[in-house]
This record gives C-alpha cells, sequence and structure tokens, in this order.
C-alpha cells in the first residue's frame, strides 16, 4: 500500500469511527505474550490502534487466571485469553464480562495445539494409536476446567475412550516437556512453540494436531469489560477496527512471505519471549479469523461439555457469553477479506 493510499485509509477510519487519532482514547489490554497474540501485536507496531482512536497500553500477565478478574473489577478494559469453565461460571456469577472476538482458532495448516507423543514411547512401540493411552499417563494442561480438558475428551472419544480410561497429570507446559522426556506421562496436549521446541530436543513427536480432531474450534479469545463496551463505544469498535486490520496484516505476512514475512517474526520477538528467529520457521501459527467473529457453535459445545463434566453448575444462554456485533462492524468498515 502506496503512503498516500495508507494516509486516506487512515483519514477515513477516523470519520467512520467517529474520532481521531490526536484524541485517541486510553484503553488498557491484558497479554501474556503468546503466538496468538499475534494480531494485537501487529496492530500496535503498524499504528492501527492509533489510527484508528485508541491509544494501547499493554498490561502484561504471567497466565489469564489473574487477568478476567482484573477484567471485571475494571482494571482492564479488555482480556485476553481462553475458552474454559471459569468463563462460563463467571458470567454466570454476574462478572461483566463478554467475549467479542477471535484469539484462537484452528483450521488445518494453522493450529497451535496438538498431542505430543513421548518419544520413548513410540520408540517402544508403548502408544501406537489412541487406544493404547488406557490406563496411561496423559498430561491436562491447568486444572480441571480448563481447556485441555475439553480437548483431550474430544482426542480420546475418537476411539471409544473417556477421560476416566486414562490416568489424568495436571500441569503447565514446561512441566509437561519435562515429564514427556523423564517418562512420567506418555503423552500431552501442548501448543506452539513448545510443540516445535520438544519435537527439536528429541523429547517427543507432534503425534495429533487438534485441527484434525476438531478444525473450527474456537480456543482462544478477546474479552471486553461490559460497561467498557457499552459506556465507551466508540473506543471498543475503534479497538475492534484497529485489531481485525492486525490480523489481516498477520495473514497477508503468512502468506507472501518475504519481508513481511520477517517483520512479523521482528514483532513477536518483541512482544514474546520467543526470541530465536529460527525456532519461528518450523512453528505452526494460530489460525485468527481475517474478520474476527467467534465462532459461537464451539463456543457452546464447550460450555455443553464442562456443564456435563460437573465443571459449570448453572449454564448460561450463549448470548451472553458472545457478542459478534463488534467483529461485524469491524469486517463491514473495513470490507471483505480474501485469503
Amino acid at each position: 500500500m502506496t503512503m498516500f493510499r495508507a494516509s486516506v485509509v487512515s483519514l477515513w477510519l477516523a470519520v467512520i469511527l467517529g474520532t481521531s487519532a490526536v484524541h485517541a482514547q486510553p484503553v488498557r489490554i491484558g497479554v501474556i505474550g503468546i503466538l496468538p497474540d499475534a494480531g494485537i501485536f501487529v496492530a500496535l507496531e503498524k499504528g492501527y490502534f492509533r489510527e484508528a482512536g485508541v491509544d494501547l497500553k499493554l498490561e502484561p500477565f504471567v497466565s489469564s487466571v489473574k487477568m478476567l478478574p482484573a477484567l471485571s473489577t475494571g482494571d482492564l478494559e479488555i482480556a485476553t485469553g481462553g475458552v474454559a469453565a471459569s468463563l462460563f461460571n463467571g458470567i454466570a456469577r454476574g462478572l461483566p464480562i463478554i467475549t467479542v472476538a477471535d484469539k484462537g482458532s484452528n483450521i488445518i495448516g494453522l493450529s497451535t495445539n496438538a498431542v505430543l507423543l513421548a518419544k520413548a514411547a513410540s520408540d517402544r512401540g508403548e502408544v501406537r494409536s489412541i487406544k493404547d493411552l488406557r490406563g496411561k499417563p496423559i498430561a491436562i494442561m491447568g486444572g480441571p476446567g480448563a481447556l485441555s480438558e475439553y480437548q483431550w475428551a474430544r482426542v480420546l472419544e475418537r476411539e471409544g475412550l473417556t477421560l476416566k480410561d486414562v490416568d489424568q497429570k495436571y500441569m503447565s507446559f514446561p512441566d509437561m516437556i519435562t515429564a514427556l522426556g523423564t517418562g512420567a506421562i506418555v503423552a500431552g496436549m501442548s501448543s506452539e512453540p513448545n510443540i516445535t521446541l520438544a519435537v527439536k530436543k528429541g523429547i517427543a513427536l507432534k503425534w495429533i494436531s487438534w485441527a484434525e480432531v476438531q478444525p473450527n474450534h474456537q480456543a482462544g479469545v478477546i474479552f471486553y469489560n461490559v460497561d467498557f463496551a457499552r459506556k465507551r463505544p466508540e473506543a471498543a469498535r475503534g479497538f475492534m477496527v484497529a485489531y481485525v486490520r492486525g490480523i489481516r496484516a498477520f495473514h497477508d505476512a503468512l502468506r507472501e512471505g518475504g519481508e513481511k514475512k520477517a517483520e512479523l517474526v521482528r514483532i513477536m520477538i518483541k512482544h514474546t519471549n520467543l526470541k530465536d528467529p529460527e525456532v519461528y520457521r518450523d512453528i505452526e501459527w494460530s489460525n485468527l479469523n481475517p474478520d474476527g467473529a467467534v465462532i459461537v457453535k464451539s463456543v457452546a459445545d464447550q460450555q455443553d461439555f464442562f456443564v456435563k463434566m460437573g465443571r459449570v453448575e448453572k449454564p448460561v444462554p450463549i448470548e451472553k457469553v458472545v457478542d459478534n456485533s463488534f467483529a461485524d462492524h469491524a469486517a463491514k468498515v473495513l470490507g471483505p477479506y480474501r485469503r
């Protein structure tokens, strides 16, 4: 895009949004600094948020566990995280949280999640199929009600097993890699870049891609504080337009490669703990919906699962969980995108 055209687009967006970069509204967003945050980081570095009238401040968190409480109390306007039982329970208790955009979904070729199989277990012929996991220790990231629990249940049911048929070990991603190497577990649901790093170290094999098990699954999302969305609609819409632009620039970089891909890698190195540019050549990136919308059917299926597991006591109507209106507005402003 030429500088003239970029300036015209920026001015046009300011008019559409009813704001300007001169009077950018401060907005705080909680981030962990992981690969699916790419759309946020790209939009920030390219100046899309300021062009949309948003002065975005990144608030770093170690995990999303403390992020949602900060969002619900208004210490953050926006948060990032995953779909889990805690989301549905929080909304059922009246926390002012709403899911508004995709931040990590799965399609073939773009999926950061996969089942890792311990190389030693594979070499011994101990595990050749999902059925061979019966009675064996597997890693579930987080605790009961975590996304990984849902994912493992869907993997196991492919060959007639349930979570009760395996020895479930709850642990963090780093501990999972160690446990795969020591033989404490035979398999674990992991994510990039841990998958690539474990394979490179010879500890594990990338066994089953999550996208093969459940394509079009909604894993990561962006949350708005409900009061922020209602009382500051210009900032809420402005953030989303900029974010979706960032997602589209992300896809452009993956598709076109060259300097655009190199710029993407530089941005991710700046904002994440993955500093080795060589690893970026081997990882599988997360899918991000170029229109920004959340896959509502997938979120509903996950709530149903957690209800059946007893992790969610009071299911909530899905329209109280997901609001795609901000993403829909952004897609309308930006027009159609073709990969």
